[in-house]
């Protein structure tokens, strides 16, 4: 059975775009300050690639005020944590210490200095980072899975950038990135703690009203479509084992059929444990791999994610694997689930989503993300009844409407 959660959450729209929420939990002894600004990947320029995640990853290195060593001791000395990202950061700390710790955050994203030193060690990190990838080849046959997938689309690039693009980066890039980006129309900030809602938006408007400047205009990416005929390509490389993705351009968060689909990943190959049917029929029956999914729903968001099956095994069952995973496409898409299966689904996700809920920051990421996804502050409550009323019919056509089996790509990498 589901535990009942209630949560007041106000809201507020300042003249300047920003939204600003408040989610009241009474009797916590913590806070959290959550920051998420209207940047999106096609915001990078395609020359740069790999400019958002660095500036993200240089915010907290120095700002006017503190060096990045006095920036670290100033959160630390309030038993706090602060990080940074391309789209805002987020600040966690005892509920006493949130009005210095809110003045933290808001000096970290309103007054980064990107220091010429500190920005190098930081893309030294990612440089090596990226170098570990290139000779990893499950991260390689994700990235290479990913262009195929999105092609010409900014999703397509890699998140951390290019060993060369990277390598290009200046501090005045990233504040040049900074200056035009951190807007705050079409951004949210969120809290969550003890204190009264509306108070509690008194204070993050106070703190963050010097937030201001109109926003350029954001680039419109491609459409993504699915290739005409499916796609298979094999990246060789001196490892023992090779890693498969197998997949297409998916969903975005809005759609109506997201949370069908979230019902047949589960069946199909989300599942908790080795609940899912890749799980039981390639790694418990076949005895394929160790690690096996597939699902479309868990990398929706503003922009299309992916239906994506991955598998690691050895190189000469790679053939099999992806027929097993086929079968398992095809039989969904044609048969209905049990009543068994989906009940025990249904089970599981009306009884442990709220689970995720359970900190400060998971909170004030929620209000964010029920605003930002038109889903309705109430959205908690009226989860269960939603993934209830799902039918087995249901299942079958939302996979028969998103999956399409003739039309994927996979793409693998190690040994040949």
């Amino acid at each position: 059975m589901s535990v009942p959660l209630r949560l007041s959450i106000a809201e507020r729209e300042l003249d300047s775009g920003l939204t600003l929420l408040a989610v009241h939990n009474p009797g916590v002894q913590t806070f959290a300050c959550a920051v998420s600004l209207d940047v999106r990947a096609g915001d990078e320029p395609a020359d740069q690639p790999g400019l958002q995640h660095l500036m993200g990853e240089c915010l907290d290195e120095g700002t006017k005020r503190y060096d990045a060593l006095e920036l670290s001791a100033a959160v630390e000395s309030l038993g706090a944590m602060m990080e940074g990202n391309h789209r805002g950061g987020v600040v966690m700390c005892p509920a006493v210490a949130h009005k210095e710790a809110m003045a933290l955050l808001r000096e970290m994203l309103l007054s980064p200095e990107f220091p010429g030193r500190e920005v190098r060690r930081v893309q030294a990190e990612v440089l090596s980072e990226i170098k570990a990838e290139d000779d990893d080849p499950r991260g390689v046959a994700a990235r290479r899975f990913r262009k195929e997938v999105y092609g010409e689309h900014p999703l397509g690039r890699p998140t951390q950038g290019t060993a060369k693009g990277v390598a290009k980066l200046k501090p005045k890039d990233l504040r040049a990135f900074h200056e035009t980006w951190f807007r705050p129309a079409g951004g949210y900030i969120a809290v969550s703690g003890p204190e009264e809602p509306e108070k509690a938006l008194d204070r993050v408007q106070k703190v963050f009203r010097d937030l201001r400047g109109k926003m350029p205009k954001h680039t419109t990416p491609p459409d993504v479509k699915l290739p005409a005929a499916g796609r298979d390509a094999h990246i060789p490389m001196s490892r023992e084992q090779v890693h498969v993705f197998l997949g297409h351009v998916g969903i975005r968060r809005t759609h109506p059929d997201y949370y069908l689909l979230s019902v047949m990943d589960h069946v199909l190959g989300t599942g908790p444990g080795f609940t899912s049917r890749c799980s039981r029929k390639l790694r418990d029956e076949q005895g394929l791999c160790y690690a096996v999914s597939a699902g479309i729903t868990g990398s929706a968001g503003e922009e299309p994610g992916t239906f994506t099956a991955y598998i690691g095994t050895s190189p000469e069952h790679r053939q099999r694997a992806i027929d097993g995973f086929l079968d398992e496409i095809r039989r969904i898409r044609e048969e209905p689930v049990s009543a068994a299966e989906l009940q025990d689904v249904k089970d599981y996700l009306t009884g442990s989503f709220v689970f995720g809920l359970e900190r400060n920051s998971n909170l004030a990421a929620y209000a964010i993300r029920a605003r930002r996804f038109g889903l309705g502050f109430d959205f908690i409550q009226r989860y269960p009844d939603i993934i209830r009323a799902i039918t087995v019919e249901q299942v079958r056509e939302a996979a028969e409407r998103h999956l399409h089996p003739d039309r994927l790509v996979a793409i693998s990498a190690g040994a040949s």
